[in-house]
């Protein structure tokens, strides 16, 4: 039976999930013990060049330990440090609205997926927005540093309509704009990391981890996105499969429809091991 994502989101942590399974309370205690012993973070990827960022990440790992990243659900609390996140990674024609995150965040967060880091420095752009972590030491705040963001969708690929949200002063929305709780097709709408974090490996071990809690839910039977013709190979080597030019005309159009079918189940995904 297909899981409710809903409880799922309510678990401590993502069971399995590549490197990532630190609940933020374990990851304080962490911090805390260091600090003691030295008695003083859609159609987007996190780089530029996501395939020359693809090769390098083998030996990336070093470079996000100091970071000690969990995963987690998002929720509209969220939607400052997202809204602050995308505007920090995307260009602005391509970048998701305040409007947008509060829809999605709203009506489905449990879908979408952030990465964080138990920070005390607010010159992360996404610090001041985020909530502290540890009451024993308020400084310290659970740091938003990437995100996946997500809606279903009846669709078998991602359509304007899919990324459009209803208008909140519209008494009677067009029931084919926005998430679709009934769709068994997953909509990527951004995979964004901030940029002084990105080249770790961190969009990676997101989209793995993503992809794993959606498959062993058995909550979609599919993932689509769209993405410009130079990240498709990026996108590839998750399992999507390019299914052709987009009729999306978001962001001026050029985008490429890519989907991986998923195998929901109980067999061990093949994104449990570490990078």
């Amino acid at each position: 039976m297909p899981r409710d994502l809903k409880a799922v989101a309510k678990e401590d942590g993502l069971q399995g999930a590549p490197q990532l399974t630190k609940s933020p309370e374990a990851v304080e205690g962490q911090l805390r013990n260091m600090d003691e012993d030295r008695s003083t973070a859609m159609d987007a990827t996190d780089e530029d060049d996501a395939v020359e960022r693809y090769r390098a990440e083998a030996g990336s790992t070093s470079k996000r330990d100091e970071l000690h990243p969990y995963t987690q659900s998002l929720s509209p609390k969220d939607v400052e440090s997202c809204t602050r996140l995308e505007e920090e990674a995307f260009p602005p024609h391509e970048r998701c609205t305040r409007e947008k995150f509060q829809y999605r965040l709203k009506h489905c967060g449990e879908l979408s997926l952030g990465i964080f880091t138990s920070h005390s420095e607010n010159q992360i752009p996404t610090a001041e927005a985020a909530a502290p972590v540890y009451s024993g030491a308020p400084d310290r705040k659970a740091v938003l540093i990437g995100h996946i963001i997500a809606t279903k969708t009846t669709n078998p690929t991602v359509t304007d309509k899919d990324m459009a949200v209803p208008s909140p002063d519209d008494s009677k929305p067009d029931p084919s704009i926005g998430h679709k709780e009934e769709g068994r097709t997953i909509c990527i709408h951004s995979l964004a990391v901030l940029p002084e974090y990105q080249k770790r490996g961190l969009g990676t071990t997101l989209m793995k981890a993503f992809l794993q809690r959606t498959e062993s839910h058995d909550i979609a039977d599919r993932v689509a996105l769209i993405a410009h013709e130079h990240l498709m190979p990026y996108y590839e080597s998750f399992g999507f499969v390019s299914k052709g030019e987009s009729e999306c005309k978001f962001g001026g159009g050029g985008w490429y429809d890519m989907v991986k079918d998923l195998e929901p189940g109980d067999k061990p995904s093949q994104y449990g091991g570490a990078e």
